[in-house]
């Protein structure tokens, strides 16, 4: 794609929109070593405070367990977690909830792990995944009590299509909570360059653009309404997310680099330590949202 295309979300750069198909060509490749990485998650680590000691592991389970709090699930709901990589955060929510969690993605090397981790995590009756097109739920309207949307919005082509989604199959006051890259206010002067950079970058390793344009974290309000959904919260968690999981996965390739070398290949860990620096200069910041579908009367 070379033509600049215009979204819901507003005028999109270069290559912005990532057909959800192509998108999986990188997981395909890359997905054992970014679960090795982030620590079992393919997600942002949350660090509750510039003190707290967590790992990047346990960073990660943080982020998962914020995002899960503010579902405010039960063991007798269900849940789709909607972009649900390798398993991690249906698994957990799951065992801390006790609710039936439904997972997809668009990798079918992210199903065969996500099936495998819910079996030795001993929820394979409970937890469920399938490869499934996260634009066009292949579910029936007011299905589930819950969706969890962790890093997989801003890989879709359309946030509003998405979300309008999202508000189909949810039942009358169920939530959303997502996380989405940010552009801040006022924005880091190479991001657009940044954005076209790692579009550019993915292009060369036969894969579509991995990130949409990032969004302003004031218009998701509005976004949220277009779609059909009730503004719950919205947060800028940036302070506790980008910077230290950029400098753990820095200080786990450099430590670890022969052993991920030899495990993993020294093409796929070349890719990813090439996308490091692009993701610094980006200066992406990092949002949580909530919302909610409506009562009815």
């Amino acid at each position: 794609m070379t033509d600049q295309t215009t979204t819901p979300d507003g005028p999109a750069p270069v290559g912005e929109a990532p057909p959800s198909k192509e998108v999986a060509g990188f997981y395909n490749d890359l997905s054992g070593l970014l679960t090795e990485l982030f620590g079992g998650s393919l997600h942002e680590g949350y660090w509750k405070s510039p003190d707290d000691p967590a790992t990047m592991a346990e960073a990660s389970q943080q982020l998962t367990d914020l995002l899960a709090e503010k579902l405010g699930v039960s063991p007798a709901s269900r849940v789709l977690d909607l972009g649900c990589g390798s398993g991690a955060p249906s698994i957990r929510l799951a065992r801390s909830t006790g609710a039936r969690v439904v997972g997809i993605t668009n990798s079918a090397v992210q199903i065969e792990a996500a099936r495998r981790n819910a079996e030795g995590a001993g929820v394979g009756d409970q937890v469920t995944f399938t490869c499934a097109d996260a634009t066009v739920l292949d579910f029936e309207a007011d299905s589930f009590d819950g969706v969890l949307m962790i890093e997989s919005i801003f890989h879709l082509p359309d946030r509003l299509g998405a979300l309008r989604e999202v508000a189909r199959v949810l039942r009358p006051g169920g939530r959303v909570a997502l996380t989405d890259l940010l552009d801040l206010d006022p924005a880091p002067a190479p991001m657009e360059e940044a954005v076209g950079d790692l579009a550019e970058h993915s292009r060369e390793h036969g894969h579509a653009p991995l990130v949409a344009r990032p969004i302003r974290l004031e218009d998701y309000s509005a976004l949220l309404v277009q779609a059909g959904l009730v503004p719950v919260e919205r947060a800028d968690i940036t302070d506790h997310t980008v910077a230290r999981t950029l400098d753990c996965l820095r200080q786990r390739l450099t430590d670890d680099h022969e052993e991920l070398v030899r495990t993993y290949g020294i093409q796929v860990v070349r890719q990813y330590e090439s996308v490091l620096p692009l993701l610094e200069k980006a200066g992406f910041g990092y949002g949580v949202v909530v919302a909610a579908a409506p009562e009815r009367p």
